[in-house]
């Protein structure tokens, strides 16, 4: 009991570290060895836990999910009714400001390893996965509300998640604020659109 105790206090810790250490140098240049200097550990314990370092990269798909969703349920809070929550979710998702959690270099280069590694590639899959469950979960609240009218909800999640990653490459891509602006205006109007909310505002 006192290993696992200290293996769920600890590997928080450590994933929080590997994805800086990923963050400067990238998965090619990260090691359990980087890591557990960072951290000022021995790398056995790193490999007591995660056994190597493709362990640790599986590992990071569900903190990269884990994280994000911290933070969008915590923002999520401020919002007592749904009609303030689907709002505030769509502003969450197509946020432009680059304060609300985005894919990242550290996403990318994860998803990227994905196309070689079938179980990074699974991990991944089971990532969004999990984003369209939640939109799921979150519409049917909303339609018992009468905010919206979607009867393929599986279908529409994915759709606004695909939205939402296509935002998300176009933040590292264009310099133009005004015109990314007006792209995230879009996808929102088609997210509403396609949850059968046609009063989409300008």
């Amino acid at each position: 009991m006192g290993r696992k105790s200290i293996s769920h206090i600890r590997k928080p810790e450590i994933l929080r570290h590997t994805y800086k250490v990923v963050e400067e140098e990238g998965f090619m240049g990260m090691t359990i060895g980087k890591v557990a200097t960072r951290m000022g550990v021995n790398s056995g314990l790193l490999i007591h836990y995660f056994k190597s370092k493709e362990g640790l990269i599986l590992e990071m798909v569900d903190y990269l999910y884990d994280s994000s969703m911290t933070i969008y349920l915590e923002e999520l809070k401020k919002h007592t009714t749904p009609k303030e929550r689907l709002e505030g979710l769509l502003d969450m998702v197509f946020d432009t400001s680059g304060n609300m959690p985005q894919r990242d270099a550290v996403f990318w280069s994860c998803y990227a390893m994905g196309f070689r590694n079938e179980q990074i590639r699974e991990k991944i899959k089971g990532l969004m996965k999990k984003f369209i469950d939640f939109g799921m979960v979150e519409m049917e609240v909303w339609e018992e509300n009468g905010l919206v009218n979607v009867p393929d909800k599986e279908k529409v999640a994915a759709t606004i998640l695909a939205l939402s990653e296509g935002l998300g490459i176009l933040r590292n891509s264009i310099d133009d604020m005004d015109t990314l602006k007006e792209i995230s205006l879009f996808m929102k109007k088609t997210a509403l659109a396609a949850m059968g909310v046609q009063d989409t505002p300008e």
